[in-house]
């Protein structure tokens, strides 16, 4: 167990009974943010270098997983930000160096889908758009967006007809904040929009994001995704454990829950489910700790990855709240909030199943789009 780890399973049994202050917030408080990073979690991924721990993938997985066991916004909020540490890998050393001149725990944050436009400029970049989906915006010093390439109103197209891309990163003093997150879950993440017009950009802090070592950062994205999903379905069955052993008896039942034939082996194929998921999730991220040049099939490994955990932990959730019965409707109850957070992720594309075909494509050497990510 790492160090990290250890101080945060430590403030774990601090942060569950602050959801509901989370959740009206649309964010997570500042002392919050300040004994996440006391405890390391804001810097794991940060190269050497630069003053981080460059810590090993499976460990950070670990982290985020027991914070998204005691809260989903807690553990979606710093596995974003261990993806923006990813992606600053991909931008030239002097804007790294800028990005860490304050040290390590500076917050990133950012957005992979393309919603801005780009022009060159000699030497620099004049960026224009409004990106959704920004989690942890309003903690931010560095942003990371993704545009497409525009010479005059034309989109620059590539090999294929393709759409070029450039991806910037801007200090956060230079973006405004759109108050967008307005959502059925997740609501602790402050994933609001952000909006820059005519920002200029110097080249220096901006990438193509192409290559494959480059490519395989951002699709590490499900991982870190995956890992908030398998700590979500856990925290769903501590919850349903706990109330059926404080005693719950089912409307019209002379046993307690705890006592039903029904609900043991419904429990027992759900924790075996968690568990699938849990070792799916660790087998490729070992595997992409011991990864050499990285291509097309160990990107699409990775997001079929991401869609068959999203899909074995969402069932260990739906089931988790239906075992639950009526008290699980209620505010009150955990379970709605943990349906309602990983209802949400599933929403995120790393977690939908256009990979399986990709993969499956790959593996009897067919043909795929060479612009997918």
């Amino acid at each position: 167990m790492t160090e990290t780890l250890g101080r945060i399973r430590s403030m774990s049994a601090t942060l569950k009974p602050r959801a509901a202050e989370f959740e009206s917030a649309r964010r997570l408080p500042d002392d919050v943010i300040k004994d996440l990073t006391g405890a390391g979690a804001m810097r794991m991924l940060v190269p050497a270098k630069h003053g981080g721990p460059a810590m090993h993938l499976p460990d950070a997985l670990a982290v985020i997983e027991e914070l998204a066991r005691a809260d989903g916004s807690v553990g979606w909020t710093v596995g974003q930000v261990t993806l923006a540490q990813l992606i600053f890998s991909s931008f030239p050393e002097a804007a790294r160096e800028e990005i860490y001149a304050s040290g390590p725990d500076t917050l990133g944050a950012g957005a992979v889908a393309p919603k801005g436009r780009a022009a060159d400029e000699d030497g620099h970049w004049r960026v224009t758009g409004q990106w959704p989906f920004v989690t942890g915006c309003p903690h931010a010093a560095w942003v990371y967006l993704t545009c497409v390439v525009v010479d005059g109103r034309a989109v620059r197209t590539g090999p294929g007809g393709a759409p070029v891309t450039r991806m910037v990163v801007l200090p956060a003093g230079e973006l405004e904040i759109v108050d967008t997150w307005h959502v059925m879950g997740l609501r602790g993440t402050a994933s609001h929009d952000v909006r820059v017009s005519g920002v200029r950009c110097p080249d220096v802090r901006s990438s193509a994001l192409s290559g494959d070592a480059n490519r395989f950062r951002v699709a590490q994205a499900g991982l870190l995704i995956s890992a908030v999903n398998v700590g979500l379905a856990q925290g769903a069955l501590d919850e349903v454990i706990e109330l059926a052993t404080d005693g719950k008896r089912p409307a019209f039942s002379r046993r307690r829950l705890a006592e039903s034939p029904l609900f043991q082996d419904r429990l027992g194929e759900a924790q075996m489910t968690c568990a699938a998921a849990r070792a799916l999730l660790r087998e490729e991220a070992g595997a992409v700790a011991a990864a050499g040049t990285p291509g097309p099939l160990e990107r699409s490994r990775l997001r079929a990855t991401s869609a068959r955990v999203a899909s074995l932990t969402a069932s260990v959730v739906d089931t988790a709240h239906a075992l639950a019965g009526g008290s699980a409707v209620y505010e009150s109850s955990p379970l709605q909030r943990r349906l309602r957070d990983m209802r949400t992720s599933t929403q995120h594309f790393v977690n939908g199943r256009d990979y399986y075909g990709v993969l499956g494509a790959l593996l009897v050497g067919a043909e795929v789009d060479p612009a997918l990510p």
